[in-house]
């Protein structure tokens, strides 16, 4: 069993259509715990902006999709037959 909880309070089940439908839940983190209150791998924290990305995601341009799309590829079938899959 899990337990909903929004902004670090705890969320009957009941509300939690009204409750996320809130802006605010969104901006002050939805966990989900189980029996113990151990928080489960999925956690949706605030997002403060687009800064804190790592330097890789901040280079996923429009433009460099672009180029790549543009680079030589393999279909999923192509790529079993490289691997010895077939």
């Amino acid at each position: 069993m899990v337990t909903l909880y929004v902004a670090g309070r705890k969320v009957e089940w009941a509300d939690a259509g009204r409750v996320l439908a809130e802006p605010s839940a969104f901006a002050n983190g939805i966990e989900l715990r189980n029996d113990d209150g151990k928080v489960t791998p999925l956690v949706v924290g605030p997002k403060t902006s687009a800064d804190d990305d790592p330097e890789w995601v901040k280079a996923i341009t429009p433009e460099e999709t672009a180029r790549r799309m543009l680079e030589p590829g393999f279909t999923f079938d192509e790529m079993k037959k490289r691997l010895g899959w077939e």
